[in-house]
């Protein structure tokens, strides 16, 4: 299936209706407003293929929207219940909601990935972890390495990207 055509159903809480939404649409729109070159593009057409893909693709725009005025987040839902989903079938994270801090934080083998979920609050976040932990403790990933870790995805060596002091 071509990424431009993956939909997800986001789980909205009790008395809000359920929304199925395709995906890409709202992650080109948000690379677009940061900016992205095409090699992040090409990262994110494979990264959301797996489920650390996504966690890692979330966390890569929320940083970077965090620097712009009035940006739109509505790509962390439907990027994160896509996740979710696929956690079932590659186990590439596991998921977990800290009611008390309104965070979703997932854990893959080498990182932990923490996204802020309070303004999603009509989502179902509980329906889309493993387990509810509160006041869980973490070491959120350092903004520094995300991009990097995106772009392995596309298996883009860092060398392709990274500038140089002569550039």
């Amino acid at each position: 299936m071509k990424v431009e055509d993956l939909t997800v159903t986001v789980p909205q809480k009790d008395g809000f209706d359920t929304q199925t939404v395709a995906i890409w649409s709202r992650v080109e729109e948000a690379l677009g407003t940061i900016g992205a070159e095409e090699i992040v593009y090409d990262a994110a057409r494979s990264a959301i293929n797996s489920s650390q893909g996504c966690i890692v693709l979330a966390k890569y725009l929320v940083q970077e929207g965090l620097k712009i005025k009035k940006f739109d987040f509505g790509f962390r839902a439907p990027l994160l219940a896509r996740a979710y989903r696929l956690t079932e079938q590659d186990d590439g994270a596991d998921c977990v909601y800290d009611s008390e801090n309104g965070q979703v934080i997932y854990e893959t083998d080498e990182h932990q990935f923490g996204f802020d979920v309070l303004k999603d609050w009509t989502v179902d976040w509980r329906s889309l972890t493993h387990e509810v932990i509160d006041d869980y403790s973490m070491e959120d990933i350092d903004s520094a390495w995300t991009l990097d870790i995106l772009l392995d995805h596309a298996d883009v060596p860092v060398e392709a990207y990274r500038r140089t002091d002569d550039e």
